[in-house]
């Protein structure tokens, strides 16, 4: 599914007025009506109805929804936080309209705050209509009275954005609204499905303007949300007579002495996503650990320090040559100088795809002077991460995913900043993966992850393909997981043993994504 940000919605509103002709308060009248339905269908008890309309366009869409609403047979007020020289030219006409009908309305700034909280608080429903896509910055003045008087004891429907969030990156500046539902307009915004914009939009339903999107936006969008029917077109192809080499064999190369799980983790994912093969370069005493798994290769070398050293490089190519198809380098590594020059050494010499995760990521952030590399290259860093990575705060990363993703991914290639809703950015393209599933929050899922990312790369899949895809696919096990099980007390390996059933889900096209 396409996402079009704000220039884009704006653009396409002024092709349809200029160009097609078409004026804008029928505009403006055929999102009302998308508005008024929404709200009869999701809360058709609903009687008493407040709506917070700011002085925009975005307000005079509400004004318009309270004009339906009350023809409807619902009670409506009409909030108004703009002075009247402030409103735009098709709120001024809806509203008086309204006001001739006997619709009744008032001014926030004539309005205590107690009397202000008491009347977003004890309608049946309040309708956000304060901003919409044309806003930028944090809310202020009497808008930003609204937002802090609407409270969470009240069903709250947004029109277009929840007012506060960034409609093209969901950056939440300041105070955002809380929304139950959001009724997008026309077409969805990244801003919605990005957090932290994401957590404020509730559920949402899209409207349209009375014209077919297409016929207004241009085709394609740099920004994508993953669906089910898109993926099993990214997945690795079946063929009947494939043999193992066809499906690519995963290096992984990862463990400490702290930490000989991680490895085996990563190790699993790839072997559950359909890897046709796995050698994992670990430290020596691992194989009681691998012993359950006959199905992958061990190759052991000595630590110094608890840390694997280059030499284990050395010994894999000494004893395999280039013949593995991807390197998944950092589960479990810990973050010894012996395992970061590990890791600069392979990156200088691996010449293939190369997917980075967890304490690789850490010696990527202590080597400013590195340099490009010929293969294609994965970066999986979650928040903290990213944040090393690009010399900033985690919290900075966590209120700006979107540009964080990008950022990254013009240093290094295909990122995929995982979290809710991760982002798979590439080569100014962002996808993004719609799962928030709290049960993936476990030790080693990560590690998981990046063995499924191994595994399609190993088998062809391009950089953003692979990560795209793999990242779905963690979702959707986790998922799966998290409906049969609960929220608490999934492992990673559990997520690493649905992966086979969650990929022939996928390929069936048998998954509904909450």
């Amino acid at each position: 599914m396409f996402l079009f940000d704000a220039n884009d919605i704006r653009r396409a509103e002024r092709y349809a007025i200029d160009e097609i002709g078409i004026p804008s308060l029928v505009l403006m009248e055929n999102a009302a009506r998308g508005v008024t339905d929404s709200v009869i269908r999701r809360f058709p008890h609903a009687k008493k109805i407040i709506i917070a309309c700011g002085g925009g366009n975005n307000g005079g869409d509400g004004v318009a929804a309270a004009r339906l609403l009350v023809a409807e047979g619902k009670e409506v007020r009409v909030l108004l936080t703009s002075s009247p020289g402030k409103y735009t030219a098709d709120l001024k006409t809806n509203l008086d309209v309204f006001c001739k009908m006997g619709g009744r309305t008032l001014f926030s700034s004539l309005i205590s705050d107690s009397e202000l909280r008491s009347i977003l608080q004890n309608e049946d429903l309040v309708i956000d209509a304060l901003l919409g896509t044309g806003s930028s910055g944090a809310p202020r003045g009497e808008i930003l009275r609204a937002i802090r008087s609407m409270g969470h004891t009240v069903p709250v429907v947004s029109i277009d954005i929840p007012s506060g969030v960034d409609p093209s990156s969901g950056k939440v500046e300041g105070e955002a609204v809380k929304a139950d539902l959001t009724v997008t307009l026309f077409a969805r915004k990244p801003g919605l499905e990005i957090m932290p914009g994401r957590a404020f939009r509730g559920d949402i339903e899209t409207v349209g303007l009375g014209l077919p999107a297409g016929a207004l936006l241009k085709p394609g969008s740099n920004f994508e949300l993953l669906c089910a029917e898109d993926v099993p077109g990214i997945l690795p192809r079946i063929d009947p007579s494939m043999h193992k080499g066809d499906r690519g064999t995963v290096l992984v190369i990862g463990g400490s002495g702290r930490y000989r799980g991680a490895p085996l983790l990563s190790a699993l994912g790839a072997l559950r996503a359909g890897a046709g093969g796995v050698i994992a370069a670990v430290p020596t005493g691992s194989t009681q650990m691998f012993s359950p798994h006959p199905e992958m290769i061990l190759l052991e070398a000595g630590t110094e320090n608890g840390c694997m050293t280059p030499l284990i490089w050395d010994k894999v190519l000494a004893e395999w040559g280039g013949r593995f198809n991807s390197v998944v380098i950092g589960p479990g590594l810990d973050r010894g100088e012996p395992s970061q020059a590990l890791v600069r050494k392979v990156w200088k010499e691996w010449n293939g795809v190369l997917c980075v995760d967890g304490d690789a990521l850490f010696a990527l952030s202590k080597w400013p002077e590195y340099r490009s590399r010929p293969g294609l290259t994965i970066l999986t860093p979650h928040e903290g991460e990213a944040a090393s990575l690009l010399s900033t705060t985690r919290e900075n990363v966590g209120s700006s995913r979107l540009r964080s993703a990008m950022e990254l991914s013009a240093l290094f290639g295909t990122v995929l900043l995982k979290g809710p809703g991760s982002l798979v950015s590439d080569a100014g393209r962002v996808r993004i993966i719609p799962f928030l599933v709290p049960a993936l929050s476990v030790p080693g899922s990560g590690d998981v992850l990046s063995g499924i990312i191994g595994a399609f790369s190993a088998a062809g899949l391009d950089g953003f393909g692979a990560t795209s895809a793999g990242a779905y696919l963690h979702g959707l096990a986790g998922q799966m997981l998290q409906q049969k099980n609960g929220f608490d007390g999934i492992t990673a390996k559990e997520i690493a043993s649905t992966l086979p059933l969650a990929i022939s889900q996928l390929r069936n096209l048998e998954i509904e994504v909450t």
